[in-house]
């Protein structure tokens, strides 16, 4: 038995049982119960969840967003410091400057006081330069932050080679939290020219969320909440070759 049948089989077992009590709560409840009942510990690291597969979850009712992968900017060093310090705002709690703001390669984020965000695809240079652009004046202020092709592909081949998403509702009686699960899909075929594809026709975005530490040995320092790569599902469905629903 492979490991997708084995995944496979585990889901089934769990989707026949319905509606199912957890102490889970919150945007994860779904993919965490899964975790906590296939006996997967949880983890943030950059490997797949189950043995090369990707687990993630949808809400039925909810189309948010799925995340593929974090993976900070390749240069500069420091490249997460070097931005909040250089085109943060003043956050009102630490009175430290923080960076929080989502990009793409299609359209130009102007919502971040004085800055312009967007990120551009160099295919001769291999790399995805972000851009920022000073938006009283119209300058270019900088163009030389960039994630390499080689960075994005290891993340690829790590993280998102074959990802299963569940599917799956929740509600609260009496006090407690209960997860029933629908429907899982398997997907695979991922390349990096599909990522960057979706880059350039503003469907993956990056997410920036670059803070500082409030409390304990690092505080005042940065603290990196993760710069994430996100699609809507019904587009990261698209870019996939194969699928299969259970």
């Amino acid at each position: 038995m492979t490991k997708e049948d084995e995944l496979i089989k585990k889901f089934e077992e769990i989707k026949s049982r319905g509606w199912i009590e957890t102490k889970r709560h919150g945007d994860q409840c779904l993919g965490n119960t899964f975790e906590d009942l296939i006996g997967k510990n949880e983890n943030n690291k950059s490997e797949a969840d189950f043995f090369g597969i990707e687990l993630k979850s949808h809400r039925v009712v909810t189309n948010s967003m799925v995340s593929l992968f974090s993976k900070s900017p390749s240069y500069p060093r420091r490249a997460n410091t070097y931005l909040r310090e250089t085109y943060g705002k003043i956050d009102e709690v630490s009175n430290k400057k923080v960076l929080n703001t989502t990009v793409n390669g299609k359209s130009e984020n102007t919502n971040y006081d004085r800055f312009g965000f967007k990120v551009d695809v160099n295919r001769n240079d291999e790399r995805i330069y972000l851009k920022i652009r000073d938006l009283e004046t119209g300058n270019l202020l900088n163009e030389e932050i960039f994630w390499s092709f080689n960075i994005l592909e290891k993340a690829i081949t790590k993280k998102i080679k074959k990802i299963a998403i569940l599917y799956g509702e929740e509600k609260k009686e009496n006090n407690k939290n209960f997860v029933k699960y629908t429907k899982m899909k398997i997907i695979h075929g991922i390349t990096l020219e599909n990522l960057l594809n979706c880059i350039e026709a503003g469907k993956l975005f990056i997410d920036i969320r670059i803070g500082v530490y409030a409390s304990g040995k690092n505080i005042g320092k940065t603290h990196d909440h993760g710069t994430a790569f996100r699609m809507h599902l019904k587009d990261l469905v698209e870019i996939y070759s194969n699928s299969k629903d259970y």
